[in-house]
């Protein structure tokens, strides 16, 4: 099967979950013996073309790189119309609805994978920012979603079948032929590695005696890194072997470093900025815990699926379709969505309880191999492309 992903980001424009997916299922798809074509925005020093992992990524130039445009959706549509014939596509992955301008063309089933839907994507808006800005900026997210819905319904109601990453999503878009398929992780990138555990440890000045909450993603108030502080900051107060480990950059970064500094002096805190994610293995193996209180309505986060292959426990709040992967008790801690106090008591449990974070690790790679792995989910991906029913 020839299959034409089409994505506003891969991982050339970016550290965060969607790259990630883009470069799993490209990954995946080749592994299985499928030809894979990307098809994404323009890259950021202009090349065109390039082979990567496993298949072949095409640049759209004169698109803004990562990002929705009228650009994109015209070069996206003239480049479909020009090659997909050529190139002999069977089907269409689009990621969110990267494939909007594809609309009304002739040419292979188009299948959208989902991650967030609608009005819930305001919960998510509305977290961005707070006070007097909040109250500007949230208008402004609200006209964007209006003015962006009908061309996203077109999309779906075009789809030979819409892919949902969570069971919340697929139920909210059940009268579009939705379908639940979970997110994917390839669990040998991310395994317990003792050696890289002590080597990255000795680095930040950490002993195996310590304990350490992991946070990894866009530093945001929506994906409440802000929170994680104020909860590690709770926990070390009591617990004074406690540390924080924060990769990402974003808006938020600089605000809440400088908080760490000025409100929580008594917690060790390493802001360690963004990295590229090959980068990112050695700190899961030298982490206890993954933290991600985020505010966000996510579809399925990837970084909890990493936590888990790594054997972490994950404390969370139910936000979106976490809960699709964080089993509370059996793989990580649930709290309600904002619960700081719950989510720094989740924390403090895990904190003084090593036998217990093991137990929460080893179910949740585990629930990984089960379930997320590429092996699983792939095959069931190519036959929905094959027209086979979810």
């Amino acid at each position: 099967m020839i299959v034409c992903v089409i994505a506003r980001r891969i991982w050339t424009h970016g550290l965060g979950g969607l790259e990630e997916q883009a470069r799993l299922l490209t990954t995946g798809l080749a592994a299985h013996g499928h030809a894979v074509h990307l098809l994404t925005t323009a890259h950021p020093d202009g090349r065109t073309t390039e082979p990567a992992s496993g298949g072949t990524v095409h640049y759209l130039l004169g698109t803004p790189p990562g990002d929705y445009s009228a650009e994109f959706r015209r070069e996206s549509r003239r480049w479909a119309r020009e090659n997909f014939a050529r190139l002999g596509v069977d089907a269409v992955l689009s990621l969110s609805v990267a494939a909007d301008g594809l609309v009304g063309l002739e040419g292979p089933p188009i299948y959208p994978i989902i991650t967030g839907w609608g009005w819930n994507q305001l919960r998510s808006f509305w977290h961005d920012s707070g006070g007097v800005r909040r109250l500007v900026e949230l208008p402004w997210s609200a006209l964007w979603l209006v003015r962006t819905l009908p061309r996203s319904r077109a999309l779906l109601r075009a789809s030979a079948r819409v892919i949902c990453v969570s069971p919340e999503i697929a139920h909210q878009l059940r009268r579009y032929r939705a379908c639940y398929l979970p997110g994917l992780v390839e669990p040998t990138e991310f395994r317990a590695d003792p050696a890289a555990r002590a080597t990255l440890r000795a680095r930040l000045g950490l002993s195996d005696a310590d304990c350490v909450g992991l946070v990894v993603g866009t530093v945001s108030r929506q994906k409440g890194v802000h929170l994680a502080l104020e909860a590690s900051a709770a926990v070390a107060r009591e617990h004074p072997a406690f540390a924080l480990v924060v990769i990402g950059g974003g808006p938020a970064a600089a605000g809440v470093e400088a908080d760490a500094r000025r409100l929580a002096p008594h917690l060790r805190a390493f802001f360690l900025g963004p990295m590229d994610h090959a980068a990112l293995p050695p700190y899961f193996a030298a982490a206890d815990m993954l933290l991600f209180p985020s505010l966000r309505q996510e579809g399925l986060p990837t970084v909890v699926l990493e936590a888990m292959s790594a054997g972490l426990p994950v404390v969370a709040m139910r936000a979106g379709g976490t809960p699709a992967a964080v089993a509370d008790g059996s793989t990580g801690l649930l709290v309600p969505l904002g619960d700081v106090r719950g989510f720094t008591e989740a924390a403090r449990v895990l904190a003084r309880n090593p036998d217990r974070r093991r137990a929460l690790g080893r179910a949740g790679r585990e629930r990984v191999e089960r379930e997320f792995q590429g092996d699983v989910v792939i095959p069931r991906l190519v036959k929905i492309l094959a027209g086979d029913a979810c």
